[in-house]
């Protein structure tokens, strides 16, 4: 397994947490500005109050850019935003509701 696998299978267990906290605390992470409010701490965005999981959901976001600085620094900008395209492609697969 090369390192671009080990970042995107890393970002994707990352993401994954951080979606599901952002469902518990009403966060919309993938509107604009709204990842960067919630890394300066701005608590007005979470609709239900939910310390722990802000908290938990806040510290994984600063883990996600880590470990994409990371990425970026060992296999490029590039490969490094195509970790985190793919990435986010499986989390919101894995996050639609399924039809039945």
């Amino acid at each position: 397994m090369n390192t671009l696998e080990n970042y995107g299978r890393e970002l994707e267990s990352i993401d994954m947490e951080i979606a599901r906290l952002a469902q518990l605390c009403d966060v919309h992470l993938l509107e604009p500005g709204v990842a960067e409010a919630v890394l300066r701490g701005d608590t007005s965005l979470c609709n239900h109050t939910n310390e722990i999981a802000w908290m938990k959901m806040r510290g994984l976001l600063v883990l996600h850019y880590h470990v994409v600085n990371e990425a970026a620094a060992s296999d490029g900008v590039e490969a490094a935003a195509e970790s985190v395209r793919l990435a986010l492609q499986k989390v919101r697969d894995r996050m639609r509701p399924q039809q039945q």
